[in-house]
């Protein structure tokens, strides 16, 4: 598997990058920088270098999220909530704790990739059954068997899970990032985080089989990364 970490600026850098090859583009910068990076050419050059097939996942939270999501509503689908119980953040002193984030997904096309089902093993006590007969006014239909896939549960559009404490950079859980590149990906599927921070992605995606490519500013950053990962440094 290619395995490459790029230093420098991602909104230089990017232009440098050829056409139509990423399968899933993780873009996660801080949060505050994305009334700058809308106000740039970023998202163009970021639908450039996409797969007519592949997908885009926006990390952001209050309050940077609405100028985000009007500026990427002609490529938007839908949004996915991960929350969870250990911090937050105040956004001022008169609103309240902030305990989940938004993940936008966007799509070059509607010919988009997508693996709905997760591999994560059901619940034990997860049984199959049949699901109840559906009346609305004059229009009834019988409800569908369902039964345990051995691909594992079906993506969802929310997820729990509690923020990493390992690490001088905040990153996002493994498992969710995992779930993510999973869905978002087919085998042996091109990943682009131009954001790369503390690496979570390229982690995941050697661990699952996927091609990585990152962009990390911080010089520092960057020699620890190569320096502790499987990753190259790249051109």
């Amino acid at each position: 598997m290619k395995s490459e970490l790029i230093c420098g600026n991602s909104l230089d850098e990017i232009k440098n990058i050829q056409s139509n090859q990423f399968d899933l583009i993780i873009l996660d910068p801080d949060y505050q920088d994305w009334a700058k990076i809308c106000d740039t050419d970023f998202f163009s050059e970021v639908f450039r270098t996409l797969k007519t097939t592949g997908n885009v996942l926006c990390f952001t939270k209050q309050p940077f999220d609405q100028q985000l999501r009007n500026h990427v509503d002609t490529w938007f689908r839908r949004e996915f909530i991960w929350s969870f119980t250990n911090g937050g953040a105040w956004v001022s002193n008169r609103m309240p704790l902030v305990s989940y984030q938004k993940i936008y997904w966007l799509t070059k096309t509607k010919d988009f990739y997508i693996n709905v089902r997760t591999g994560i093993d059901y619940p034990e006590t997860t049984k199959s059954f049949k699901r109840s007969k559906k009346q609305f006014g004059g229009w009834a239909a019988e409800g569908r068997q369902f039964e345990k896939s051995d691909q594992g549960t079906w993506v969802r559009d929310h997820y729990h899970f509690n923020k990493p404490h390992t690490g001088a950079v905040p990153s996002k859980p493994f498992e969710l990032m995992r779930i993510l590149l999973n869905c978002f990906t087919p085998e042996n599927g091109y990943v682009f985080d131009p954001f790369f921070g503390s690496g979570v992605t390229g982690d995941v995606a050697q661990k699952i089989g996927r091609n990585i490519l990152g962009i990390e500013i911080n010089p520092e950053r960057f020699d620890s990364v190569v320096r502790n990962t499987k990753c190259k440094r790249g051109k």
